[in-house]
């Protein structure tokens, strides 16, 4: 292998490496999110019964919580497909591209990329945090 070829294997196992990286702080963050909304969750719950105006606070909280966690899976997305785009360059260079070919036969799996399912945690937060806002409401209206 050619120092020029060398060089070009280097830098492609560099992006390689940095596509893991990025999945590991992907993971990260979504367990970071699930933690705080499990939490703020539970708070919700136990302090249902006290306040009123605390379950439209928390519920107002995690709604934005779950906004941010879907804006973070939203971004992790679109760096994640830079990467493989800039390996897909490079892989033009090697012999094999494997990550090309590894998406071309997912591709015929028919299957829905994890980030489409990962989406739909957020969202169900969301609604749950509504549920608490709309229950609080009706609480403090006293309707229920």
């Amino acid at each position: 292998m050619g120092t020029e070829q060398e060089m070009i294997f280097n830098q492609y196992e560099l992006m390689v490496n940095s596509s893991l990286q990025l999945t590991s702080w992907r993971q990260g963050a979504n367990n970071f999110f699930l933690a705080v909304n499990a939490a703020l969750l539970t708070i919700a719950a136990y302090l249902y019964s006290l306040s009123p105006l605390t379950g439209i606070v928390i519920g107002g909280m995690g709604i934005a919580i779950a906004v941010l966690w879907h804006s973070t899976i939203t971004y992790f997305k679109a760096l994640n497909k830079a990467k493989f785009s800039v390996i897909e360059e490079m892989e033009k260079q090697l012999p094999i591209p494997m990550f090309k070919l590894e998406y071309s036969h997912f591709k015929k799996e028919n299957t829905k990329i994890a980030t489409q399912i990962e989406c739909g945690i957020p969202w169900l937060f969301g609604i749950a945090y509504l549920l608490v806002v709309a229950l609080t409401g009706l609480k403090f209206a006293k309707i229920i």
